[in-house]
């Protein structure tokens, strides 16, 4: 997401930003009182029945057969979710799938992903993926503080919330590219840690061989990461948002075995 400074130096996001598109969008204009996050009570038991009816589909059939998706350090994923406490996660964003892959990872907690809000503009698609959990984020400053005072209240009922620090997608890019700043202040604002996930591309092997010339996607979970706290909110948000990216770029770096050049 990328961020405009304010006359009173506050950061604001530009929810326009994008590089990657498969479905024309369709403008669109949000609602004053809009539900980011599905808090009416009559959507949800819906919304969750298809969460459930997905991932299940993704998690056992769309990502090991067309992916070899598979998630490494389940134990750090596990321990967390033991946890029951509000998380915001991040990874690389590699693919127009990857957030139901790594939902089909997590699975049994409450999920959401934010996204760009021109993706609800697209025909069918924008509304099943608002139905699935996508929360858009909003280019309004007035509604941009109702998405926040949502988000704190899912993230304080325990909730996880999937934000893409490097704000665009591009499919299949080799390395972690630098990041926003948005996952940071979201964890800050509502004073939650950041669990990292990394995907790396692996190399087809035995069947995979038979069919798939795209490299494998395995998500690597990262320990939970506590933000430090600086003198500043500005040097606390840069701070922690370098040492993240370059801790995943190391990660991506040491574990990545599928070069396009070789």
């Amino acid at each position: 997401m990328k961020e405009n400074k304010t006359k009173d130096n506050k950061t604001e996001f530009d929810a326009n930003k994008h590089t990657y598109q498969t479905i024309k969008a369709k403008p669109v204009k949000l609602k004053d009182n809009y539900d980011y996050f599905t808090l009416k009570w009559y959507k949800r038991p819906f919304s969750r029945l298809a969460v459930f009816i997905i991932l299940t589909f993704m998690k056992f059939i769309v990502g090991p057969i067309f992916f070899g998706f598979k998630a490494v350090n389940k134990k750090i994923l596990k321990k967390a979710k033991k946890e029951k406490r509000g998380y915001i996660f991040i990874s690389n964003h590699i693919h127009p799938l990857d957030a139901f892959l790594t939902g089909s990872a997590i699975f049994s907690k409450k999920l959401y992903f934010t996204m760009l809000m021109t993706n609800l503009g697209m025909p069918f698609v924008g509304k099943l993926l608002k139905f699935l959990g996508g929360a858009p984020i909003p280019n309004n400053r007035s509604h941009l503080r109702d998405f926040r005072k949502q988000m704190r209240i899912v993230l304080d009922k325990g909730a996880w919330m999937a934000v893409y620090p490097e704000s665009v997608l591009k499919p299949y890019h080799e390395g972690v590219r630098p990041f926003e700043k948005g996952a940071i202040r979201f964890a800050l604002d509502n004073d939650v840690d950041i669990l990292p996930m990394v995907y790396i591309y692996k190399k087809p092997s035995g069947i995979y061989k038979l069919y798939k010339k795209k490299p494998l996607l395995h998500l690597h979970i990262l320990k939970p990461y506590k933000l430090e706290i600086k003198e500043t909110k500005h040097e606390t948000i840069t701070y922690n948002s370098d040492v993240l990216e370059n801790l995943m770029r190391s990660y991506f770096e040491e574990h990545n075995e599928f070069y396009k050049n070789e």
